[in-house]
């Protein structure tokens, strides 16, 4: 028996990166994994990797910065499982703009779909999970959450604000059985951070510099960020519960620029 079997798993933007890796993990484990994301192609492509594995994907086209679409997206999901044991919120989009360079549209569709997005599907589920006696929530964070980073406030204060979101909902939930725990990825190399590349004069020397800067040696993959996921998910990890978990080969034992 695997670990997750029989489990109802929700993880957000699971068409690609870490998202993707995370669902694939949580099928890997037995669990029946419902992904949600607004590009319905690379949903069909991440439901088409699991057919050989022991869980099951199913897929769920929702923008998870639109109330109706959530509220669709959980009725639909209940109605299909009755239940649900496991929330990742994954969902998320970067911003590479000073605060001279936002404007307001910037700043709230970063705060809609990396924020309002947590809020609503953790909104959404609280009372089932109350009920239940049981849930667990996994939000997704970032290391420049925690330490800030350079030409990204939007981003940044977006992902701290996370931090203390879950914070405050550990404790809301304990007495009732619910666990809430934020992961801190470091620099992943996931399709955001090739787009980031590409975008550079020089790809290649772009991509070199973040190397450069892990103690390490390489960036982290989206896998690093699965098994943290599957951890802080487990029975392994039953009274952990409103803490950080950050995964980034030591890069914030440095200083970040």
């Amino acid at each position: 028996m695997r670990q997750f079997d029989n489990k109802i798993v929700i993880v957000t933007g699971a068409g690609s990166g870490i998202g993707r890796e995370i669902a694939l993990a949580f099928v890997e484990e037995g669990a029946t994994v419902c992904g949600i994301d607004i590009n319905a192609d690379s949903l069909t492509i991440a439901v088409n990797d699991c057919f050989s594995l022991s869980g099951t994907l199913t897929q769920y086209v929702c923008d998870v910065s639109s109330e109706n679409e959530i509220t669709s997206c959980i009725a639909q999901i209940l109605s299909d499982h009755n239940h649900v044991d496991i929330l990742v919120n994954n969902a998320g989009i970067n911003m590479n703009k000073t605060i001279s360079e936002l404007d307001i549209n910037d700043w709230d569709s970063v705060f809609n779909i990396n924020v309002r997005s947590m809020f609503l599907l953790c909104n959404k589920l609280w009372s089932l999970f109350e009920d239940r006696k049981s849930g667990i929530i996994l939000n997704m964070s970032s290391i420049m959450g925690q330490a800030g980073g350079v030409g990204a406030p939007a981003y940044c204060a977006a992902k701290s604000a996370i931090a203390m979101l879950t914070r405050c909902l550990a404790k809301d939930g304990a007495k009732h059985g619910i666990r809430v725990n934020t992961i801190c990825p470091g620099y992943i190399d996931t399709p955001i951070m090739e787009t980031m590349f590409t975008q550079q004069d020089d790809p290649e020397a772009a991509r070199q510099k973040v190397i450069d800067l892990q103690p390490m040696g390489r960036m982290g993959t989206p896998r690093d960020i699965a098994n943290g996921a599957l951890f802080l998910a487990s029975d392994k990890a039953s009274f952990i519960s409103g803490v950080s978990l950050t995964i980034d080969g030591a890069i914030t034992a440095t200083q970040i620029d």
